[in-house]
């Protein structure tokens, strides 16, 4: 067991650990730690994780888990520092070290200990999220959220949660030997609020993605966004706590982000007009009250656009949470690998037992995709500008998944009494031309 730091970082300071027995040099050459170079890397897939870890309580179940996995790049939410719920023990270095990863963390908040807490959820130490990778972190930063729809600070005690801090989202460049640069997002969006809460703080991501688009292409948002507004939680005050509590019914909140946030691309407008006509509503803005259709401010609907982002899951039937109380009936999507300028060749789903945590893990091995603003074998009817060939590739992959996962993931084991889930389905090559034939592309 680890013990814990004495210094503990402040709400929105970053922490960085590096354990990697390797690094890699600038011309993607191999150096071990004997400073010997090796051949560069044949190039493979890449696997990126998804997963929220629920405060380490199961901790040697979730190291025994990531390392059956061996993801590339792993996102993980909820990972604290010192804190009494998880033994006080530093999960964030302990991750790094037991998995040999570089990673970086932002603490999101100090998490007060009180006599409001109960004992499973005593604070003392800091709550916060991470990026790690085998590979290079070039750099990193912040997105210092400018929506924040619960004050944690001022309410927390309401929840028996005091802390102090707010949401940060967690942005890094990782250089892997086998492609381009990969700017990664990590997100932990809120979940006491309302669909217009998390939108709003989800549009910044998406602010931030559009105006690197250019320089980095290859962009992965992955995190837990708190999608809860479903079923019985619609009647909850806590985490379905706007008009879309009723102007929602009949759609999960994942399925309404699929039809009204995440299917608006960049180029479609410059105001997200979908989410605009969705409903009355009302939202503050310099200590004035004033009334949408939407409840949305229009800074969000300008950046609330979609700049080639998809997700390989199915947003109704592909459940990540899934809480014992309530008699069941609360089960939502809340996890998201939302993939720019890669193609998905495997899927893992696992966790399903929720023992190692409260979610279940998300895994997709990635290719380099070599179609962004490439024009060539197309038929002449396409259009041939780089912008409308990259919406109709984001375009035709949205079908193609949509109709793959159209019933959910399918839970199966490589072998029997084996720990850890595996791939449901190979994509491979079959997949990818078939959505290329759509676009008229030939696909060897």
């Amino acid at each position: 067991m680890e013990t814990i730091i004495n210094n503990l970082p402040e709400p929105g300071e970053i922490l960085t650990h590096d354990f990697r027995p390797k690094i890699y040099s600038n011309d993607d050459e191999e150096i071990n730690e004997n400073n010997n170079i090796s051949p560069k890397p044949t190039t493979r897939p890449i696997k990126c994780l998804q997963w929220n870890v629920e405060r380490n309580y199961r901790a040697s179940k979730i190291i025994k888990t990531l390392k059956e996995l061996d993801p590339d790049i792993a996102f993980i939410q909820e990972i604290d520092i010192g804190c009494a719920r998880s033994e006080r023990r530093d999960h964030f270095r302990e991750i790094a070290k037991e998995l040999r990863w570089m990673g970086v963390y932002v603490c999101e908040f100090f998490e007060i200990e009180s006599e409001k807490r109960t004992k499973r959820d005593q604070g003392g130490g800091v709550h916060g999220n991470a990026i790690f990778t085998k590979y290079d972190i070039a750099s990193f930063r912040l997105i210092d959220h400018k929506y924040h729809p619960y004050n944690w600070e001022r309410d927390g005690n309401k929840l028996g949660e005091p802390r102090k801090g707010r949401r940060f989202s967690l942005v890094a460049e990782v250089k892997t030997p086998f492609g381009p640069p990969i700017l990664c997002y990590c997100v932990h969006l809120e979940v006491f609020c309302g669909i217009t809460g998390r939108i709003a703080q989800f549009s910044e991501i998406l602010s931030d993605a559009t105006a690197h688009m250019t320089t980095h292409p290859y962009q992965l948002i992955f995190g837990d966004l708190n999608t809860m507004s479903r079923s019985i939680a619609r009647l909850s005050h806590l985490c379905s706590t706007d008009q879309y509590r009723i102007l929602s019914l009949g759609t999960s909140e994942s399925v309404w982000w699929d039809k009204y946030l995440l299917s608006w691309h960049v180029s479609d407008g410059e105001s997200n007009l979908l989410l605009e006509s969705r409903g009355l509503g009302y939202f503050i803005e310099d200590a004035v009250v004033k009334k949408t259709f939407s409840g949305f401010t229009t800074s969000v609907l300008r950046t609330a656009r979609n700049p080639g982002f998809y997700d390989p899951w199915n947003p109704e039937h592909d459940v990540t949470l899934h809480l014992p109380k309530y008699f069941g009936l609360y089960r939502a999507k809340l996890d998201w690998t939302l993939i720019r300028g890669f193609d998905v060749v495997k899927r893992w789903m696992g966790n399903h037992d929720y023992s190692a945590s409260d979610h279940k893990y998300l895994m997709v091995a990635l290719e380099f995709d070599d179609l962004l603003g490439n024009n060539s074998n197309l038929n002449d009817n396409i259009a041939v500008d780089s912008e409308a060939m990259e919406k109709q590739v984001w375009s035709s992959r949205r079908k193609y998944w949509a109709r793959r996962t159209k019933r959910g993931w399918k839970v199966r084991k490589v072998r029997e009494g084996e720990d850890c889930d595996h791939v449901e389905d190979d994509n491979g090559n079959g997949g990818k031309k078939s959505w290329l034939r759509e676009l008229g592309i030939s696909c060897v």
